[in-house]
């Protein structure tokens, strides 16, 4: 489903000049302002040096803007200008489109639960970080319907 929404999404943007990764770059600064590169870059889980290639390029749109961080002299700060915001406007508008497109048909309560059950399928994976199982036999069998799902 993620692959698939991605995929609708870069469609619809399409006409912006920009890849996913430098919407991603936009999208996380969006939400974290005045971040520094290092934490972006594993928030985004990419390589530093890539992180700072999207960013040239951001940067040389005159999207992103990379300032001295007032606690460490050799970080940098990255901040979104204001030539940015209608873009940003037209990620918000595409994204919601995408996301209603995927809805439709499903109703609230629906909708409710299944961001009930992915927010606690989330927790889960969090609590129990990346590692696997020391045993594979520990692990429980899916149910006959994620089966079917995963088939």
């Amino acid at each position: 489903m993620a692959r698939l929404l991605r995929r609708a999404f870069d469609q619809r943007a399409q006409g912006s000049g920009l890849t996913r990764a430098q919407w991603q770059v936009l999208a996380h600064l969006f939400h974290n302002e005045g971040s520094n590169q290092a934490a972006v870059a594993e928030a985004l889980e990419i390589e530093p040096i890539t992180l700072s290639r999207h960013i040239d390029r951001l940067e040389v749109l005159g999207y992103v803007t990379r300032l001295p961080d007032p606690n460490d002299r050799r970080a940098r700060r990255l901040h979104l200008t204001e030539t940015v915001q209608p873009l940003l406007n037209d990620m918000r508008r595409i994204g919601m489109s995408v996301l209603a497109a995927a809805l439709e048909g499903v109703d609230a309560e629906e909708t409710e639960r299944m961001i009930a059950s992915l927010s606690r399928m989330r927790a889960n994976m969090a609590g129990r970080g990346i590692e696997m199982p020391d045993n594979p036999g520990e692990a429980t069998e899916p149910s006959p319907q994620l089966q079917k799902v995963l088939s």
